[in-house]
């Protein structure tokens, strides 16, 4: 297992950036405005990208299956959340994030290598 640790660093800020997010009530005064779904999109793909940039070992289908579990709990630690609410669609929004993540990690990876 080899970490690149500047991209390690940055996973666990937008892991932590993620979660705050996702679970701070809506009142916080911290508001994120544009399209809920696009939010979520982005800061999984984000996550995964990053993830997936400061790890070269071979189980990356691991690092995928974290990514999309993290975001299913978080939708379902909403539910918890005062004026939250759990939503089917921000995790699939999550989901989707991660596999665009994934796609453009490949996609920056072939051109690195020369394929």
């Amino acid at each position: 297992m080899n970490w690149n640790k500047r991209w390690l660093v940055l996973t666990i800020i937008v892991f932590i950036g993620i979660t705050i997010l996702s679970l701070l009530p809506p009142k916080s005064g911290v508001e994120i405005q544009s399209n809920d779904k696009i939010n979520h999109f982005i800061a999984y793909a984000t996550l995964a990208f990053c993830g997936l940039s400061s790890y070269s070992g071979s189980k990356i289908v691991r690092l995928l299956l974290f990514c999309v579990g993290y975001g299913l709990f978080m939708e379902w630690m909403q539910g918890f959340v005062p004026g939250r609410e759990q939503s089917w669609y921000d995790a699939l929004a999550n989901a989707l994030g991660v596999a665009i993540g994934w796609t453009i990690f490949r996609l920056l990876s072939r051109k690195k290598h020369g394929a």
